[in-house]
C-alpha cells in the first residue's frame, strides 16, 4: 500500500479517536466527503492501524454497579476505582460530586447528614451558580461534643448551599438528647420547626454511613458518651447507623425508647424519592450491606474494592 494512503488513514485516525473531532468535522479539515471518511476509518480498523481494546478495569466497575444496581433493586450506583495502597476519600469525593453535580435540578429540597465522606463530596461541588430556586437543609442536630466542625451537618448545608446558589437552612439543636420531654420542647421551637417542614418536602438526600465501630473513635466517643447509643450497639447485632439510627446486616432498624433523636428516621427517609449512600472502607463493608438491606438507599456512591467486599458478603450468604 502506498505510504501516502497509510499517512492519510493515519492522519484520518488521529483526528477521530485522539483528537474527537467529528466525522464532518475532518471532513471539512481534509476536504473529503463525510462518506468517505467513515470507509477510511473502517479500512484503518481492518489494517491494524487503529486498535480498539476494552478496558478492563472500567468492565470491572460497570459490573459492580450493575451487581449493586439489581441485587438492592437501586436506581443508580457509582463505584469509583480505589488505591490499593491508601483509602483515597478525597478522590472518591470528586467522583461524587460531580456525580451529584449533574443530577441535581432546579427547585430542589436537598437535606444533609454528616460524616467524612460526605464533607470530602460537598467541598468537591463545583460551583453550580445558574441553580435558581434549591432549598438545603440539615437531617440531624449537631453534636454536643468534639466532632470535627468540618463534619458537621450545619457547615456541610452551608457550603453546599453556596455552590448551588441555594438557601441554607440550619438545625440549632444537639442530635441526641436525655428524653423525650425535652426532644419535645426543642422540635416545637418554631426556628427547628421551618427545617423539619422542609423533611415533609425533600427531593434529595444524602447520607455518610457509620460503621459500629464509629464509638471508638475519639472525636465520637465525646459525642455518644452521655447517650444510650453506645450500649445500644454493644446490646444487638448493629453493624452501623445512618443519622445515628442503627441496623442489623440484614436490615433491621433498631429502635429503642431510650435512644432520642433529632434527626429524620429511617422510615421517613425511605419516602424521600433520592436517597444517596456515600461511603466505603473495608471497615464499613458490612455496615453499607446493611444499609442497602434496609431498603433505605436508592443510589450508592463507594469504591471498587468496597464493592467487592459486599459481593463476597452477599455470595457467601447465599451459599449457607
Amino acid at each position: 500500500m502506498e505510504n501516502k494512503l497509510i499517512s492519510q488513514l493515519t492522519t484520518i485516525a488521529e483526528l477521530y479517536y485522539m483528537q474527537g473531532l467529528t466525522q464532518q468535522e475532518i471532513s471539512k479539515r481534509v476536504h473529503i466527503h463525510r462518506s468517505e471518511i467513515s470507509r477510511l476509518l473502517k479500512e484503518a480498523r481492518k489494517l491494524g492501524l487503529v486498535q480498539i481494546t476494552v478496558n478492563s478495569n472500567v468492565q470491572s466497575l460497570n459490573s459492580l454497579q450493575d451487581f449493586l444496581i439489581k441485587k438492592f433493586n437501586l436506581k443508580d450506583a457509582l463505584v469509583v476505582p480505589e488505591n490499593t495502597e491508601s483509602l483515597d476519600l478525597q478522590m472518591l469525593g470528586e467522583f461524587a460530586a460531580q456525580y451529584l453535580s449533574k443530577k441535581i435540578t432546579n427547585n430542589s429540597v436537598i437535606g444533609v447528614s454528616w460524616g467524612r465522606s460526605l464533607a470530602h463530596t460537598i467541598q468537591s461541588m463545583p460551583d453550580q451558580s445558574q441553580r435558581r430556586g434549591i432549598t438545603v437543609v440539615p437531617l440531624i442536630g449537631g453534636p454536643a461534643g468534639g466532632l470535627k466542625n468540618d463534619y458537621q451537618s450545619n457547615k456541610l448545608v452551608y457550603i453546599l448551599a453556596e455552590r448551588l446558589n441555594a438557601k441554607g437552612e440550619s438545625l440549632n439543636c444537639p442530635a441526641l438528647v436525655s428524653s423525650k420531654a425535652l426532644k419535645s420542647e426543642l422540635t416545637s421551637n418554631p426556628n427547628i420547626q421551618v427545617v423539619l417542614n422542609y423533611w415533609e418536602d425533600l427531593d434529595y438526600a444524602l447520607v455518610g454511613i457509620d460503621s459500629n465501630a464509629i464509638t471508638n473513635l475519639t472525636q465520637w466517643k465525646e459525642f455518644y458518651k452521655n447517650s444510650d447509643f453506645t450500649n445500644l450497639l454493644k446490646k444487638t447485632n448493629a453493624v452501623g447507623d445512618i443519622l445515628s439510627r442503627p441496623y442489623t446486616q440484614d436490615g433491621k432498624i433498631i429502635k429503642s425508647s431510650k435512644l432520642n433523636v433529632i434527626g429524620l428516621d429511617l422510615n421517613s427517609l425511605k419516602k424521600v424519592p433520592n436517597v444517596v449512600g456515600i461511603a466505603c472502607g473495608k471497615n464499613k463493608v458490612r455496615s453499607i450491606l446493611g444499609a442497602l438491606n434496609t431498603g433505605v438507599l436508592n443510589v450508592l456512591i463507594t469504591t471498587d474494592i468496597t464493592a467487592l467486599g459486599i459481593k463476597s458478603l452477599c455470595t457467601s450468604e447465599s451459599q449457607m
